[in-house]
Parts: structure tokens; sequence; C-alpha cells
């Protein structure tokens, strides 16, 4: 079962999987029409997608709830000592960086969460990735982990936030509920390919998107803020949202465009209601109605 088969298993159990995912759902612009609730499904999906993409190209890891974490793994290469190396004092930084760019290798990763672990006979191993030893939270599965937050995902769709934690929720235990009665999954993302198969958890990620996580400096994107203070705390949101991959996931429709299309449906609602340019029918005269005669 592909995401379009869980889509259609959750919409024909709403029993099972009750919330506003099983209708359709207004969006935060009027300029869009409301979906149908399986295309509502699409659109979620395909900008939850996008926004993890968007986190782990940036340094970061997402973690769903209760399905589990995609994150990166460092691996290191042995540095050679320092009298061995050829450090040179009045080289650049960033010629060194560049230098001993290839010691550094992320590689992606992707941790089921326990209570997915729970319904599986097999998965990646427990020792999927190395801790920090600085991180004490049982929710840090990585490096700079993230709840995958529905705000920008219902920003960049133009639904409701609810209507996308309701999406998440429903998927999740869809998920869940599927694996425990022996269904196959292939659940693709696009930049991962997430498979089980008789209860054995498999994954494999895109190598255009391996390829372009070791290509960022990695020194760079794991640091919190690579801004000065001033600077950090007076960047706008709508800055930072102007860089986002996720505001350009759809395009807004032309305002103008839209007024000028109503107006036109409209004028075809007032045009069929004009008795005078009807067409004439002749029903009436041709059909007698037998009245029921009065009992004087």
């Amino acid at each position: 079962m592909n995401l379009d088969d869980i889509y259609n298993w959750i919409l024909t159990h709403p029993q099972n999987y009750p919330g506003k995912q099983q209708e359709s759902q207004p969006r935060t612009v009027q300029s869009y029409k409301p979906l149908e609730p399986k295309a509502q499904f699409h659109i979620i999906i395909k900008a939850t997608a996008e926004y993890i993409k968007e986190k782990m190209l940036n340094g970061n890891g997402v973690n769903m709830k209760e399905l589990g974490a995609f994150t990166m793994e460092v691996i290191s290469d042995y540095v050679k000592p320092l009298q061995h190396s050829g450090f040179n004092m009045t080289q650049d930084l960033a010629i060194q960086r560049a230098d001993r760019k290839h010691i550094h290798q992320i590689r992606p990763c992707f941790v089921p969460d326990n209570a997915f672990k729970y319904l599986l006979a097999r998965y990646p191993g427990k020792e999927e990735i190395t801790k920090p030893l600085s991180q004490h939270s049982i929710y840090q599965k990585g490096f700079g982990m993230n709840f995958c937050n529905a705000g920008p995902i219902a920003a960049s769709s133009y639904l409701g936030k609810d209507v996308v934690q309701s999406v998440h929720t429903s998927l999740i235990k869809a998920i869940h509920d599927l694996t425990r009665l022996g269904h196959d999954l292939h659940i693709d993302f696009g930049f991962i390919k997430i498979s089980v198969q008789n209860r054995d958890l498999k994954y494999k990620y895109d190598q255009s998107f391996i390829h372009r996580l070791n290509q960022t400096d990695y020194e760079l994107k794991m640091r919190k803020s690579d801004l000065g203070t001033s600077q950090h705390w007076t960047t706008t949101y709508q800055e930072k949202w102007s860089k986002s991959t996720l505001n350009n996931l759809l395009t807004r429709p032309n305002p103008n465009q839209v007024q000028e299309n109503y107006e036109k449906s409209m004028a075809l609602k007032i045009m069929s209601l004009d008795l005078n340019t009807a067409e004439q029918t002749n029903y009436s005269k041709k059909q007698k109605v037998q009245l029921p005669t009065l009992n004087k």
C-alpha cells in the first residue's frame, strides 16, 4: 500500500479516524477553493516532506511524534596529529576547513519512534546514531532536533493548523494499524522512501538529497545561529519566511483574475434566473391535469 492507498483507507474508515480530515475544509485564502478530502492529504503531506527536507538541509532533524525522527549521523575519519598534518597558522580558516572537509561526512537516517518500534519485528539497529553527551532529553534523536511544526505547513498549503494536525495524527495512526494488520507499506516522501514488508522496516534516502546534504558546510549548519546577537533578534519572521522553500510551494492566483471570474459566474447565475431569456416550453399546454371533484 502506497500513500494514496493509505489515504483511501483513512477516508473509508471514518469511525476509526475521526477528525477534520474527513471533510472538505475552507482555505485560509479566499482565492483558493476548498479541496476534496483526499486532495487535502496530498497537499499537506507534500508540504510536510518539503518542511522536513528544508530542516535537514539546514542542519536540523525533525521528530514526528509516534512515527520517528528524520535526522543525520556525522561520520568523522581519524584526524592526523598536528605535527603530521602540515597545519599552517598563516592560512585562512575557510581554506583549512575546505582541506579537511573530506574528514566529515553526513549520513541521513530515520529512527522509528518507540510506539512504532513496538509494532515492528525488525528495524535498523538500536545504535543507528551516536547520541551526543550534551543532550540529556529522551526526545533528542540527533543534532538540533525539532518537533514537526504544523504552522509553516499550514501556511504553505493555505489550510488551518488544526487540519494539518488532524491529517498527521490520522496518517500516523493508520500506519500503526496497517502495520499491526500485516500490510506492506511503501511510503514515499520524495527525498526518502520508507517501506514496511512483513513488519520489517527499511528506508532509503534519495542520492541527490544525500549529495546536497554533504555539499553544505557541516560546521556552519550545526551551529545554532551564524548571525550576530543584535541581527538575530531583529530579523523578522517575514524575512525568514521569504527565504523558505515552503513559501513558493503554491503560487497565489492573481486577485484581479479571481474577481473577474467571480463576477462572470455570478452573471451566469443571474441570467439563469431571468425568465425572459429562458427557453419557452409548452409543457403546461400539452399536459392535462385531472383535478379531483368536489363533493357538494
